[in-house]
């Protein structure tokens, strides 16, 4: 469900913590990063990073139980900035280790590639643990300038 903030100019999607909402997840995020004026370029980068984040929220955080996430996007400056909000057991994917992308695909143990992916793909990836559970925030720099304005 799209809930605007139209004080604050932010949009909100709330989902069911289930892998086949995914596709409105990236809908979403596709529509409102345009809608804020980002680069169309780098929205690709951006829903694939929160479409990596929130999968693994919903598949490692709640592990097949009940519970919702919460999608914020907003913007400032020139920055996109995405909140993802869940109440799942506390994880701060900051904290894990990049995989070692030296080592063939045989070598490599499973997992860790979309936390790494996100990290890639944005230009900063911060966590905090809330009150209730966990707030991932997701920023890249991929607003344009608008027209007859300076950098």
């Amino acid at each position: 469900m799209l809930e605007p903030d139209a004080a604050a100019g932010r949009n909100v999607l709330r989902i069911p913590a289930r892998v086949d909402e995914l596709a409105n997840v990236r809908r979403f995020i596709r529509q409102e990063s345009l809608r804020a004026g980002a680069d169309p370029h780098a929205v690709s980068d951006v829903v694939q990073a929160v479409d990596e984040s929130v999968a693994n929220a919903i598949l490692h955080g709640y592990r097949g139980d009940e519970g919702t996430v919460e999608i914020e996007i907003d913007r400032s400056g020139p920055s996109l900035i995405v909140r993802l909000r869940d109440q799942a057991s506390p994880f701060d994917p900051t904290k894990l280790p990049a995989p070692d992308t030296t080592l063939s695909l045989d070598e490599r143990p499973l997992g860790g590639m979309g936390v790494f992916l996100a990290r890639e793909l944005m230009d900063a990836v911060r966590y905090r643990q809330t009150n209730d559970g966990n707030e991932l925030t997701l920023v890249k720099e991929c607003i344009k300038p608008q027209e007859g304005t300076r950098r």
